[in-house]
């Protein structure tokens, strides 16, 4: 099994309710080139799930067309708050039910520790996403401590970033 986990694209900085936020420009351009790299990985049965908030659903819904999908799932459990024992209760509900590959697009915090929780079986704040940054996960059951980071996407201008401060931090 193979588990995607999508931080969501770059959204505005202003709304009347965070759950509203929509995505810019670029986050529209940064959920493409995830909904392309995924579109390159994913094969076999897949499930789309996604957080409530406005700006994790477009995400979402780029990738859904993207792969061709009938469905988008939103939980609850994947808000930006979420309790990553929860978050993970739910995705191992849906895995057993014959799915291969689960993409999930959710946010900061909870992305990371849902991460970190089912990589290295520790409830932390764990390593933080860019944005529509993709984590890939495999296990044959999705437990805590049994899943094993693969590959993943990172969009260009947040590999850019990285290479400045690397470069900066290397000058120092």
């Amino acid at each position: 099994m193979r588990l995607y986990l999508l931080r969501h694209a770059e959204a505005e900085a202003e709304a009347s309710e965070d759950e509203l936020r929509e995505l810019t420009e670029l986050g529209w351009a940064q959920a493409q080139a995830a909904a392309d790299w995924l579109g390159r990985q994913v094969c076999g049965p897949t499930r789309l799930v996604a957080s409530p908030f406005c700006r994790a659903r477009q995400t979402a819904s780029v990738v859904q067309q993207a792969l061709g999908l009938d469905a988008l799932d939103i939980l609850d459990v994947l808000a930006p708050e979420g309790d990553p024992l929860r978050a993970e209760q739910a995705i191992s509900l849906i895995m057993r039910e014959h799915v291969e590959e689960l993409v999930v697009v959710s946010h900061m915090p909870l992305i990371a520790s849902l991460q970190s929780w089912l990589e290295e079986g520790l409830l932390t704040s764990g390593e933080p996403f860019s944005l529509a940054e993709i984590r890939v996960l495999e296990a044959g059951v999705m437990a805590p401590g049994l899943g094993q980071r693969l590959e993943g996407f990172l969009p260009e201008e947040a590999n850019k970033a990285l290479s400045d401060l690397r470069s900066l931090i290397s000058r120092l």
